[in-house]
């Protein structure tokens, strides 16, 4: 059985393949805990070779991101972020508008407020069509090969789904942007939203500002081919006006 102790630890291993060097500081805000509690984590996680310690913090045994996250734990990261741009997201669409959801967790954080909107929603990820079964809205639910460890379906029957569609929005998440490309960690994962995006009047790639000028292994589409990038206020100026030669910044 897994320990909070133990899941805390493999947390702090994956949020440093994803982000590279963290502080000390920055990964107690991030996971919720005391700096105390994530010095020693970060000293035992050193002496199994989890990690490499570093005054201040600790940084990856290599900067590739070759570990993905599961859903479980995604939710438990920037929460306060995703939930901002979830309102960002309601004031973006307008009321009635047909929507693909795609299976990223800020996302998911968006629920609450776009249900208010009255949407009709498409979305290859369980998590949200479960949530969704219970609101008022009109859901559809691709089907398809389930990943399980991020809880999405993939594939050729959940790509299918899209034949006839016509939506007015494709919400698309990524794992990193670097530059103009928008990443993700596997093929399927990425032309499954490119079937959307081919579907709908308007894409927007949803990102925390954390993943910005991070890149994953698989590049699925040019960020200057997005209607716009929907991030949180933490974004810097210099990365906004980066990112803003590319496609509209929100």
């Amino acid at each position: 059985m897994t320990t909070k102790k133990q899941e805390r630890q493999e947390q702090i291993v994956l949020l440093l393949n994803r982000t590279g060097f963290m502080t000390s500081k920055a990964l107690a805000e991030q996971i919720g805990v005391t700096s105390m509690t994530i010095r020693r984590d970060i000293s035992e996680l050193s002496n199994q070779n989890k990690l490499i310690k570093i005054y201040g913090g600790a940084k990856p045994l290599n900067n590739s991101m070759t570990v993905e996250f599961s859903t479980s734990q995604k939710m438990k990261i920037n929460v306060d972020l995703k939930q901002e741009i979830g309102q960002k997201l309601a004031n973006i669409i307008e009321d009635g508008a047909t929507v693909y959801l795609g299976a990223g967790t800020t996302l998911l954080y968006a629920l609450p407020f776009l249900i208010k909107k009255k949407l009709t929603f498409v979305t290859n990820s369980l998590i949200s069509f479960n949530r969704l079964a219970t609101s008022d809205c009109r859901v559809l639910s691709t089907g398809g090969e389930l990943h399980k460890n991020t809880g999405e379906f993939l594939g050729q029957i959940a790509e299918r789904t899209f034949d006839g569609l016509n939506l007015d929005y494709a919400l698309c998440s990524t794992n990193g942007i670097k530059d103009n490309n928008v990443t993700t960690s596997s093929e399927d994962e990425g032309r499954i939203q490119n079937v959307a995006i081919n579907h709908a009047t308007k894409a927007l790639i949803i990102a925390d500002h954390t993943k910005l000028g991070r890149s994953d292994m698989i590049t699925f589409r040019n960020l200057n081919t997005f209607d716009g990038l929907v991030t949180d206020s933490d974004i810097s100026p210099k990365l906004k006006n980066e990112y803003s030669a590319y496609t509209k910044v929100w």
